[in-house]
């Protein structure tokens, strides 16, 4: 594992990554808005843990003979939690975080402030991922997908709702009301079944009325869960979260705008 030599500056000078736990896609920028979009699937490899999978893969296309003036980590992870601003301490963050989550002895931690909400979130990650691209770029983010979703639907002045971004395997769900945020949390699914349980689940724990709400939704529905009709039936209203359909179904990995 590791970077090649003999690097080029790429016509493109930044990439955005995701993460997810089967595949993840990274999409290229220019400073002329030019983009070069590539999806990596796996049925059989966590590759979030797996760093020498994601290593061979991007080799196969010579990715680390490029340069990039800024590389963007976005990560999708269950090992995560919320903690309020006000009572954010650093040396006290993985103490917060292992009430809910196990303590991993071989993670890292990372913090990304969500000023939006006031809020910070914490999470562990492979460190490795990081250090994988350090020889083609100076500047490297890593962030959890909560930091970046949370982060764009408060700055889409939408004060009431429910919004859900999907992905594969999982997805993204917050609850805002009154311009503050009630819930956020990450699903399994693998149909629309299990994404309605979870709907009602969340409507009676925030107790909030389905049936009074919006619900906005981000990422691409896919074949198994129908269209988005699919989904009237238990809301007032269902709409894309942003008319851009590329935008929208690449939500977290691209930059926040």
């Amino acid at each position: 594992m590791g970077t090649k030599k003999n690097i080029n500056i790429t016509q493109f000078n930044s990439v955005s990554f995701l993460f997810e736990y089967k595949k993840f896609t990274y999409i290229e920028s220019s400073l002329e808005h030019e983009t070069n979009k590539k999806t990596f699937p796996s049925e059989s490899i966590n590759l979030i843990t797996n760093i020498e999978k994601i290593s061979d893969k991007l080799s196969e296309i010579n990715f680390f003979q490029h340069k990039y003036s800024f590389i963007d980590l976005s990560i999708l992870s269950e090992k995560f939690t919320l903690i309020p601003l006000e009572y954010f301490e650093e040396n006290l963050a993985e103490s917060f975080l292992n009430q809910t989550v196990p303590f991993a002895p071989n993670m890292s931690l990372r913090f990304n402030l969500v000023p939006q909400y006031d809020l910070v979130l914490v999470f562990y990650y492979q460190e490795k991922i990081e250090n994988l691209f350090s020889g083609i770029s100076d500047k490297i983010r890593v962030s959890h997908t909560g930091f970046k979703f949370l982060s764009k639907i408060k700055d889409q002045n939408r004060r009431n709702g429910y919004f859900i971004n999907f992905y594969q395997e999982y997805f993204e769900l917050a609850v805002v009301e009154n311009n503050g945020l009630i819930l956020y949390n990450i699903y399994p699914y693998s149909s629309i079944i299990d994404i309605i349980y979870f709907l009602k689940t969340v409507a009676k724990i925030t107790d909030t009325k389905l049936a009074r709400s919006i619900l906005y939704y981000y990422g691409s529905i896919s074949e198994k869960l129908g269209k988005e009709t699919m989904f009237s039936t238990y809301f007032r209203e269902v709409l894309p979260g942003t008319d851009d359909k590329f935008e929208r179904e690449n939500f977290t990995t691209l930059d926040i705008i």
